[in-house]
């Protein structure tokens, strides 16, 4: 009977190890990208440079030199200038001349010495060459492959004085499209790459509470529809703005006879809630839209509701959601202010507020 015990533990652990090792080597498998889609993810951040105006020197430009790491093929140099080659075609309205002569190599005999030299180590030929060819700039590359990611650098030149006009490095671990797949939204970093100067950006809201409110006689369930204008500043860390509330009492809108007449937020009533926000969003150094993200806010203002003033201390903390949605906690304080009918005092109202928002961003 043991020995039956032994040989079913034996075989149960057997199999687990293996279903573990095909289930770790599966997910390995798919941790793994062809090396030709990490590439497309580089040259996609180099065609969005395209696209957007953001590379200068694009006028009848000629690819000079391509480098490529010694781990590399030489054949895989042609195939990158192509590469190259078709996305400055099809994102932009620079024309591509193909230099034959920057190529070429020259062979003279002195005596007893062969020299063969190019137009790269003599910078007067190649300013000639360029003017004869209708070449405005030069495009050299450098491409690096590991194991860990792929860096491509590039830079354009003036071919009259070989100063340098544009230079950048293109790095998969870094790439446009590998943080599009993480969900971060770049909308939040462009405008600063292409100004120096702030640009303010607001945000407008609608939401929807369900507060209890210090009230006469007792405490007052009432539904509030809010709309908050912000703006954001410090790369969308923090923003600063003004919410306007309009609150109801929950009884009144199914039953307003039996509501008393000292209930400051009895349905159909007017009043008004005016409140200055302050907000620090917990989004880390980028804004990650697959990820529930944070805010705590706070605000200062007042309700004013026929015959009743009051001030308001709230704040509260929300949980942010995709896009456009977040939904709020709320705690807030009315100091002591009394409730008048006409000239009559009606008493004195004071207390928390409390309660739950839902929220649509746009």
């Amino acid at each position: 009977m043991y020995n039956r015990i032994f040989i079913t533990i034996y075989f149960l652990t057997l199999l687990f190890s293996q279903t573990h090792c095909a289930s770790s080597a599966f997910a390995a498998t798919e941790e793994q990208r062809n090396f030709y889609d990490v590439l497309d993810d580089v040259l996609g951040d180099f065609e969005y440079d395209l696209k957007n105006g953001n590379i200068s020197g694009m006028k009848n430009i000629s690819i000079r030199n391509v480098a490529l790491s010694e781990n590399l093929p030489p054949s895989f140099k042609s195939h990158l200038e192509l590469l190259i080659t078709e996305r400055i075609l099809k994102d932009s309205r620079a024309h591509v001349v193909q230099c034959l002569p920057c190529k070429a190599r020259k062979t003279s005999l002195n005596g007893d010495q062969v020299t063969i030299s190019s137009p790269d180590t003599n910078p007067l030929e190649q300013a000639r060459i360029a003017k004869m060819s209708g070449i405005d700039h030069f495009l050299d590359a450098s491409f690096t492959y590991q194991p860990s990611g792929i860096v491509l650098s590039m830079f354009i030149t003036d071919p009259e004085n070989e100063n340098i006009i544009w230079s950048r490095s293109y790095n998969s671990e870094t790439s446009r499209a590998s943080a599009y797949r993480r969900g971060v939204d770049f909308s939040q970093v462009d405008e600063a790459r292409k100004r120096s100067e702030y640009a303010p950006t607001v945000q407008h809201r609608l939401t929807l509470y369900y507060l209890f409110e210090p009230s006469l006689p007792s405490t007052s369930g009432c539904l509030a529809l809010g709309y908050r204008m912000m703006e954001r500043y410090d790369n969308r860390k923090k923003e600063v703005g003004f919410e306007f509330n309009y609150l109801a009492d929950s009884g009144s809108l199914i039953n307003s006879s039996g509501t008393s007449e000292k209930n400051p937020y009895k349905s159909l009533g007017f009043n008004l809630t005016l409140l200055f926000v302050h907000a620090w969003n917990l989004i880390g150094d980028e804004e990650n839209f697959n990820s529930v993200r944070g805010s705590i806010i706070t605000s200062i203002g007042g309700t004013y509701a026929g015959g009743y003033l009051s001030g308001l201390l709230r704040t509260g903390y929300e949980w942010r959601l995709a896009k456009h949605f977040a939904l709020s906690l709320n705690l807030g304080y009315r100091p002591p202010s009394t409730k008048f009918i006409s000239t009559e005092s009606m008493g004195t109202i004071s207390g928390l507020e409390y309660g739950l928002g839902v929220n649509f961003l746009f």
